[in-house]
């Protein structure tokens, strides 16, 4: 034997034991560090908020990027919902109610909704706010790379881009508009034939995962301005006042709250539809003094009178004031 066979054989020989122990120790499918890390449901840590809960709802996603799968709108709509359940900072209702009263009502459900319908769905389900979503991004990049037969790698990597909107139900205002983008990798290598590309069917969700994740914090802090809201929703003949807003959002007992009658209306200048009103001027003040059920308090009123259904109470913030 020459000094070039014996070369070869011992490479050809040290790569096939290469295979053998690569392939015993399963190195089919690789991932990045990073996407080792990363969990599709970790638990979100509660948000510092200040006053009672915001009820909200998320309607279907638009999908304006015609992915490739037919799903890709739901997964963004189901993510969403993920994050802001968990962060436990919202009361989130659940999207088939929110579908029911939509259709009975002959009103769309989808990224496209507008300011009006979003405000008539919220009268209906007692929400303060609509949040609506768009993809307008979603797609795949695949890389390929090796050394003839004996490596092989194959790296894939997904990019969505999403938008989101929160409208606030009551004046028909946009409390946020924000759009992110998220990557998610996935690869495989295989060496002398030992290992085989492995799909990794969460890729596209991850993707979506971390578009929609930068903007919980923007979402956090923008909420958390807003005053909270509810309304009168039956004056009793005793004089009892009964609001939406029970004990599913921490509106404590005692606490004070002004009422106030929507004011003018407010239209686009562009198209003259109606988007929302004015918040008019107090017309008296409430406490509440018991909690019906999760949806729903008794008040009694501290001032004023003639309160009728649609009326709009707020938080008492010079109470607050005092308390603090």
């Amino acid at each position: 034997m020459t000094i070039t066979q014996g070369m070869k054989h011992f490479t050809v020989a040290s790569l096939a034991a290469f295979t053998f122990g690569c392939a015993s120790g399963n190195q089919a499918t690789k991932k990045d560090d990073e996407e080792k890390q990363a969990t599709l449901t970790p638990e979100e840590s509660h948000p510092k908020m200040h006053g009672p809960k915001k009820r909200i709802g998320i309607v279907d996603f638009e999908d304006a990027a015609h992915g490739y799968r037919s799903n890709i709108a739901q997964a963004a709509r189901d993510v969403t919902t993920e994050l802001l359940v968990k962060s436990g900072a919202f009361v989130v209702i659940e999207r088939e109610q929110i579908a029911q009263v939509l259709k009975e009502q002959g009103l769309g459900m989808t990224g496209a909704i507008s300011p009006q319908t979003a405000a008539k769905a919220g009268k209906l389900l007692g929400l303060q706010a609509i949040v609506t979503g768009k993809i307008t991004d979603y797609d795949a990049e695949q890389k390929r790379g090796g050394f003839g037969g004996y490596y092989q790698s194959h790296e894939t990597t997904m990019h969505a881009r999403v938008s989101l909107r929160m409208t606030d139900t009551t004046t028909g205002e946009i409390w946020l508009a924000e759009s992110a983008e998220g990557n998610a990798k996935q690869k495989s290598t295989a060496v002398m034939g030992g290992g085989s590309s492995t799909n990794d069917n969460t890729l596209g969700k991850r993707a979506l995962y971390s578009a929609i994740s930068q903007m919980m914090g923007k979402i956090f802090s923008k909420v958390d301005s807003k005053p909270w809201t509810g309304s009168v929703a039956k004056v009793a003949k005793d004089g009892k006042v009964y609001i939406t807003g029970g004990s599913d959002i921490g509106l404590n007992v005692g606490t004070s709250l002004n009422v106030r009658r929507l004011g003018e209306e407010i239209t686009d200048p562009s198209t003259g539809a109606v988007i929302g009103h004015e918040l008019g001027k107090i017309l008296g003040k409430l406490q509440v003094a018991d909690h019906l059920n999760e949806k729903l308090s008794v008040c009694v009123s501290a001032r004023g009178a003639g309160y009728v259904p649609g009326d709009i109470v707020t938080i008492d913030a010079s109470k607050v004031a005092q308390a603090d």
